[in-house]
């Protein structure tokens, strides 16, 4: 299973990332301002952690250039943010409206056992 991490906030990336390799995922993090629609196709992820509120490119875009992936059905994602919750609820819309599958949101900051439980429950929307 592999897991990408695309958030501004590397500190939390990290966190995350250390947290789903010991759930037994193979994690990336975003670098700098790498582009997320190559990363998605490069590295193959089953599983994105998506921050909904940064500053180039933010998670609305991400989802947008998912929805246009083929390998969407086969990908699970967690938005996070730490700003308001409406945007976080904007973002499981959008998820809704293209097919992608939502396993939960996120609000910052969040624990391992937040993650956990998003993890191991139902997606909210499934193709």
């Amino acid at each position: 299973m592999r897991a990408l991490i695309y958030d501004d906030d590397d500190d939390l990336s990290q966190e995350c990332a250390e947290a789903l390799r010991h759930r037994g995922y193979e994690t990336r993090t975003r670098e700098g301002r790498a582009d997320f629609a190559t990363l998605v196709g490069e590295f193959k992820p089953d599983l994105i952690m998506l921050d909904v509120h940064m500053p180039e490119f933010n998670g609305f875009e991400a989802l947008l250039a998912l929805a246009d992936n083929p390998r969407k059905g086969e990908i699970s994602v967690i938005m996070m943010s730490g700003a308001r919750d409406n945007l976080l609820d904007a973002g499981a819309s959008l998820s809704v409206a293209h097919d992608i599958r939502l396993l939960g949101t996120l609000n910052k900051p969040f624990t391992s056992g937040d993650m956990d439980q998003l993890l191991s429950g139902p997606a909210l929307a499934r193709p």
